[in-house]
């Protein structure tokens, strides 16, 4: 078995990224590589991961050396929760984890995120291994994560995760559905947009292969958005560590209005598209590129959203998800590919922009 790897390197450490095939079989070497001694580990997992990809994983800590507790979430829990983190401190202190030891996320972005920031609290900090089962959790999980909500409902609560190996296969990938694997091809055009000129042209030539799931190229999408993260999230200005939030505001706002049961990637596309419009009041960025964008949606077989919606509700949801993390209106926009920073935006050009999109919309 043959893992392509990646250094992901920070100012003060490096993430040991893996993909391929076949990578839960050759778990225990890289876990024993992860401390000095194996002595305990603690798996935190839903149900439903632990009974298709626990047996490899258990027998790899196992075979490294490992005492093994697990921490088991109900499938239908949210992982993405200060409860559930509080959740993860309570296992972590029945296990008697130590700094020394290791801990493994066994799930999706949300599970990724919680067992991240519980680790770089636990002891001072203890190792995070993860093992993302989903697509979406193979791109972002290494260098973001998903903010956990407060009993008040807003997601506010997240940091930089810092996990020491991440271990995606490929394996996972060819259980899921055409649309479950949409959310992650959404993400890489993201990566791949807001990294430069020369990787969204490439990205160009990439997603016949992608949509297809051809192996070297959903290898070679992961490991360069992975690069295109890093890069974004240690950029020195805080409006250029904006630039992965590209759509997000407006998916957000849409699902305030919408409800839960349209699929966040079709959210995400269509932030994307009304964010892209309007920056071409806001940061004079080229319609020829906002016509590029549109296609690529459509060749990841992303189609526009049909639904009805007033203009006036709209832009509040926008400022509602705004005021949550800053009390200035700004958005994550982009002057030019490879150049998306946090912009203020004018309320008449906002709403009228907001208006034209809402028309569209409802005329699908």
């Amino acid at each position: 078995m043959t893992l392509r790897r990646q250094l992901i390197n920070f100012s003060h450490m490096s993430v040991d990224y893996r993909v391929g095939p076949h990578a839960l079989d050759g778990l225990s070497p890289l876990f024993k590589g992860c401390v000095g001694k194996p002595v305990r580990a603690l798996v935190v997992a839903s149900d439903s991961d632990r009974s298709r990809y626990g047996e490899p994983v258990e027998r790899a800590l196992s075979d490294a050396g490992f005492s093994i507790a697990w921490c088991r979430l109900a499938d239908d829990e949210d992982a993405a929760t200060v409860a559930c983190a509080s959740r993860i401190f309570q296992a972590l202190g029945g296990a008697g984890v130590t700094a020394d030891d290791i801990v493994i996320a066994l799930g999706g972005a949300d599970v990724c995120g919680a067992v991240c920031w519980a680790c770089r609290s636990w002891c001072g900090g203890t190792q995070a291994v993860l093992l993302p089962t989903t697509y979406d959790a193979m791109v972002t999980a290494a260098c973001e994560m998903v903010a956990l909500k407060t009993p008040e409902g807003s997601g506010s609560v997240s940091l930089r995760p810092e996990p020491s190996l991440v271990v995606c296969d490929l394996d996972i990938l060819d259980s899921l559905s055409a649309e479950d694997k949409r959310l992650g091809n959404m993400l890489v055009l993201l990566s791949m947009f807001v990294d430069s000129r020369r990787k969204w042209d490439e990205f160009g030539e990439m997603i016949p292969d992608l949509v297809t799931g051809t192996e070297s190229t959903v290898i070679q999408a992961l490991c360069a958005s992975q690069s295109a993260r890093k890069d974004i999230v240690m950029a020195p200005h805080p409006a250029a560590r904006a630039a992965l939030s590209f759509g997000v505001t407006t998916a957000s706002a849409l699902r305030l209005c919408l409800g839960t049961d349209t699929p966040w990637y079709r959210l995400l596309a269509e932030g994307v598209r009304f964010e892209s419009r309007l920056a071409v009041d806001v940061a004079d960025f080229e319609v020829d590129d906002l016509f590029e964008l549109d296609d690529r949606l459509e060749d990841l077989g992303i189609d526009e959203l049909p639904f009805s919606l007033e203009a006036n509700e709209f832009v509040d949801a926008l400022r509602a998800v705004r005021r949550t993390r800053s009390n200035r209106f700004m958005l994550a926009v982009p002057a030019c590919v490879g150049g998306v920073r946090l912009s203020s935006v004018d309320d008449e050009v906002l709403l009228r922009h907001a208006q034209a999109y809402l028309a569209s919309r409802a005329g699908l």
